[in-house]
């Protein structure tokens, strides 16, 4: 009886196996593209202060 339980889940195990480098790498991608606009608001907020000054 445990056999079948085993062998019922191997399919979801390898299922898991597959989706997880899918999962993480849109993860990877979504916090990648987080980062770079919070850079992009940091750089123009300084861009800013920098044209004050120089006026």
């Amino acid at each position: 009886m445990s056999n079948d339980i085993f062998f019922s889940i191997i399919p979801l195990l390898t299922l898991l196996i597959y989706l997880a480098p899918v999962v993480f790498i849109i993860w990877f991608l979504l916090r990648f593209l987080k980062i770079q606009t919070e850079k992009n608001e940091i750089l123009r907020s300084i861009d800013k202060k920098l044209n004050k000054l120089g006026n």
